[in-house]
């Protein structure tokens, strides 16, 4: 072809013909710019599907990440509104009373108080996200901006549960351990069913029949003393709030996860 394309050059230019020459060329720069121009648009097109296809993987992988998390927030809320569930009957109690009733129930209750959840980011996706450069795939700009402000929220969050659990470690749980028992079993023990079925350990040890009777008076005699019993209230009242504090950042966080859920499953319709 380039050489037909030649022969026809060289035949205008030996029979002086310079403007059908002048014509021949300008229409040839035209050619090559036009197949250029195709190539290009060609390749814009091929990168353009490219980036379609990746975003549409991003976009499902972000939902899976969303309902993993959804499904842990709702089990950390139900967590919490046991917390303050029991907190609450616990405080009732005591100003009812003016003392602390001490019996198989507040041993429960202070039980469950003494328990904290992890809480676990599920932003595998996002980070990856932010790693690659690949979060400007996202076209929707709205849909990037919610996006980035929840897994900010969420990185917030974490942080401030995270500061109020090394509290209920460092000071709610050794108050509790002197003045309570983890007389059931709480949310732990589903961690230890699989070695009890096995026998590795005892299912529960068997105490004197007197036992409860003698732990509860121990405890009602240490808390005779108005400092110790001032303590327990204000630690049990801190402990509450912890836990308001926690069931507002998770809800907020579920209201959020809900709506980003339903603006990805809009967005990725057209990947269909």
């Amino acid at each position: 072809m380039l050489r037909f394309f030649r022969q026809i050059r060289q035949r205008l230019i030996t029979d002086n013909k310079f403007s059908k020459y002048l014509l021949y060329a300008i229409g040839e720069i035209l050619l090559v710019v036009i197949g250029i121009l195709i190539a290009l648009q060609v390749n814009a097109y091929q990168d353009e599907r490219m980036e379609r296809s990746k975003e549409c993987e991003y976009l499902s992988s972000l939902i899976t990440d969303l309902t993993i998390e959804k499904n842990f927030l709702e089990t950390y809320a139900t967590f919490d509104q046991e917390v303050i569930f029991n907190a609450e009957a616990l405080l009732q109690a005591q100003y009812d009373r003016g003392n602390f009733l001490v019996d198989d129930i507040f041993s429960k209750q202070l039980s469950i108080l003494n328990n904290r959840s992890t809480f676990r980011k599920h932003n595998t996706t996002y980070m990856e996200l932010l790693a690659t450069g690949d979060l400007n795939l996202l076209k929707d700009q709205a849909l990037k901006q919610e996006v980035m402000l929840h897994f900010q929220k969420l990185d917030q969050y974490e942080t401030i549960i995270r500061q109020n659990n090394e509290y209920i470690d460092n000071h709610f749980a050794p108050l509790a351990l002197k003045v309570g028992t983890h007389y059931i079993p709480n949310h732990q023990l589903k961690w230890s069913k699989n070695i009890i079925d096995k026998g590795y350990v005892r299912e529960k040890l068997i105490r004197p029949s007197d036992a409860e009777s003698m732990y509860y008076q121990y405890v009602s005699d240490r808390l005779e003393d108005p400092l110790d019993q001032l303590e327990l209230l204000n630690q049990i009242q801190y402990r509450y709030r912890i836990s308001v504090v926690h069931l507002s950042l998770v809800d907020e966080l579920l209201e959020n996860n809900q709506d980003l859920l339903e603006h990805f499953k809009e967005a990725i319709k057209p990947c269909s």
